[in-house]
């Protein structure tokens, strides 16, 4: 399985379906899979996945901005 599991929230899944999981990164909009992630923060039960510090940084400054409906920012 390589999709992203549940939108965010945390799966308990074999090994695999665990490992291979994939997100988007909120902030710069990568895809990357979990296990990989440099970071990773739960907000009211999500958890975002990020592919580097400078994205979880951004995220964290302001997680509305990046969980509003209208998307995130393309800046990395």
């Amino acid at each position: 399985m390589t999709e992203s599991l549940d939108d965010g929230r945390v799966s308990f899944g074999s090994r695999d379906e665990i490992e291979l999981a994939t997100a988007t990164d909120p902030v710069c909009g990568s895809e990357l899979r979990r296990a990989d992630a440099a970071g990773a923060i739960d907000v009211h039960g999500i958890v975002y996945f990020f592919d580097s510090i400078a994205c979880r940084d951004a995220f964290a400054a302001d997680p509305d901005r990046y969980t509003r409906p209208s998307g995130g920012d393309t800046d990395h």
